[in-house]
């Protein structure tokens, strides 16, 4: 199994091809479309925004140990992302897509 670095760099070929940059936000790296965020890696999970109320988001959440993401593990609560664990990283580039696609509508 990949480190949660290398399942999230191997997302970075397609995401770029995409329009997507790499870079750094709140201390964690990220990728961002138009300077602004869509997918992080945090704690050794891929959050990606995929919209409240939104089918992607409930799919997302339906993996098992995925959760809504809490940014630096506050009690603060991004309602619109979900966290994925490294155990879904198979799952990580059609969520992380998802997320791009999102931001480029």
């Amino acid at each position: 199994m990949p480190t949660p670095d290398e399942a999230f760099e191997a997302l970075g070929g397609e995401l770029r091809a995409q329009g997507a940059e790499r870079g750094r936000m709140m201390g964690r790296p990220m990728y961002a479309v138009n300077g602004k965020m869509f997918a992080c890696l945090s704690n050794e999970r891929l959050a990606v925004r995929l919209g409240a109320g939104t089918a992607a988001l409930d799919i997302a959440l339906a993996l098992p140990g995925a959760t809504l993401f809490h940014p630096g593990d506050s009690n603060r609560t991004w309602r619109d992302w979900a966290a994925l664990p490294l155990s879904a990283a198979s799952a990580w580039p059609e969520f992380a897509g998802q997320a791009l696609h999102n931001r480029l509508e």
